[in-house]
């Protein structure tokens, strides 16, 4: 796959600075983008789909909706593909709070991974190692925005001035100074003034210790790159080649060429902390080895890619940890499976990841209701809520929705299918007592919905309930322990 190299032929319209080359736009989730292409009506396709343009002027043009989700993307033009990312909408979650979720399923999965009941070999150096899925989501969301820095930093340099000591022909002296005075009184002077004299050069240079610091780092990345490249995961290991073919040209442009590499630990000097460039690329490395999260590695893959499918994940992981962290967790042994390289943490779409608690309570994740299923059924069409609660007295439904406010009233209009259309066999019972949707609603669109109040909750068995990972937990856990004396 060849990097996104098609020069300025494919532009988009940015609100702020006009048209910009593709590959240097911003994209976000479910947002509209004006295109426009110089030359030949262009084939372009995305994801396979192709993208219709118009001719206009000198150009051909087209409008792009990103789709309501964020990970990466194939772009095709004219039968060459290259990679494109597509950001979180920071109306829901930010990149930031992405990380975040992220991070909090390595833990959790690594803590629960102590309570599944699994006999086998669990290699000690998993728990030290310093690559893992999180790093990696890491490296790919954010070498682009290393690229920027580094674009930056090369054409703006922090420099000092140096002075060195050369000797050089009488008449090329052009100004006198202490140094070259103290050795002419050495070394004589009048006749005896010898053809070549020493003097002192004052030159300017890069080579300073905050970017002694960015080559020491950069040289690292590498090194971790290198690595990312053996593994047996073939995407990552095509992706990470690519990534260290353009450290590899940073080390040997002639930027770094001029610069010395640091040995050891290094500080924050005033310079990283003051300088907005240089500040960022150190908050870039420092978020970097901030994912050695213990246990969690390539031994126990996560393939994680779309921000909603992240944030279902996340939420039925938040429930369980209430449930834990509330002595109700018994074995959660389905929770993963044993592969040819390891553990993995089992909660691929559809496989009905079951949970065992106290007091005959089980918590699944994407179970699979249908019109032969053995305990419920539905009569009409096929159902798979996110998270469900079961108990002997009925189900409670949890179901993540990644959107924004706008949209939270069609799905809580969808979540009566649940409530209505799933039966217990024999009696032909309604089963669901309780639902509700779970959503990183922003707090000040969440207050003017109803649907966020206890009193809805209360009045109709449905709503809606804030879970980011910055909000929600104190909520949430009300919620759960509540739903527990329902279905005891």
């Amino acid at each position: 796959m060849e990097q996104l190299n098609f020069g300025d032929k494919l532009e988009a319209w940015d609100q702020e600075e006009g048209w910009l080359p593709f590959y240097e736009i911003y994209l976000t989730e479910a947002t509209d983008y004006k295109l426009r292409y110089k030359g030949n009506r262009p084939n372009v396709q995305i994801q396979g789909i192709p993208i219709p343009f118009f001719p206009e002027l000198d150009y051909y043009v087209c409008t792009w909706t990103t789709p309501f989700q964020s990970g990466q993307l194939t772009l095709a033009i004219d039968e060459k593909e290259y990679k494109i990312y597509v950001y979180p909408d920071s109306r829901k979650v930010s990149q930031e709070q992405y990380n975040v979720m992220l991070k909090e399923i390595m833990e959790e999965a690594a803590i629960c991974f102590q309570y599944s009941g699994l006999e086998m070999h669990i290699d000690s150096y998993g728990k030290n190692r310093d690559i893992s899925w999180s790093q990696w989501s890491y490296i790919e969301q954010n070498f682009f925005h290393l690229k920027q820095l580094f674009n930056r930093i090369e054409q703006q340099p922090i420099r000092q001035l140096k002075k060195t000591t050369v000797m050089m022909k009488r008449e090329s002296v052009q100004r006198e100074t202490k140094e070259a005075l103290r050795w002419l009184d050495r070394k004589g002077y009048g006749k005896n003034i010898p053809h070549h004299v020493q003097s002192v050069k004052t030159m300017e240079s890069v080579d300073t210790y905050e970017n002694q610091v960015l080559k020491q780092q950069v040289t690292d990345l590498q090194r971790l790159l290198k690595r990312y490249e053996e593994i047996d995961q073939h995407d990552i290991s095509i992706k990470a080649k690519q990534y260290r073919a353009v450290i590899l040209h940073w080390l040997n442009g002639p930027f770094f060429n001029g610069v010395t590499e640091n040995n050891g630990s290094y500080l924050i000097t005033q310079r990283f902390r003051k300088h907005p460039v240089y500040r960022g690329w150190y908050y870039w490395f420092d978020r970097l080895y901030s994912h050695q999260y213990e246990g969690i590695g390539f031994t126990y893959p996560i393939p994680l890619k779309d921000t909603f499918q992240l944030y279902e994940m996340w939420c039925y992981l938040k429930v369980l940890k209430v449930f834990r962290e509330k002595g109700y967790l018994e074995n959660t042994k389905e929770l993963f499976k044993i592969t040819k390289n390891g553990i993995a943490l089992d909660l691929a779409e559809n496989k009905e990841s079951r949970i065992f608690l106290k007091n005959g309570l089980s918590l699944y994740y994407q179970r699979n209701f249908q019109y032969n299923s053995s305990d419920y059924y539905t009569y009409t069409q096929r159902m798979i809520p996110d998270i469900i609660m079961e108990g002997d007295a009925g189900i409670v439904i949890l179901d993540p929705k990644y959107r924004v406010s706008a949209n939270l009233g069609t799905a809580l209009g969808e979540m009566h299918k649940y409530r209505d259309g799933i039966l217990k066999r024999g009696n032909g019972e309604k089963s669901v007592k309780e639902v509700y949707i779970l959503t990183p609603t922003k707090k000040t669109e969440a207050e003017s919905l109803r649907y966020f109040s206890e009193d809805f909750h209360q009045a109709y068995g449905l709503g809606a309930v804030r879970l980011s990972p910055e909000t929600g937990i104190e909520k949430l856990e009300g919620k759960l322990l509540k739903c527990i004396d329902i279905l005891k």
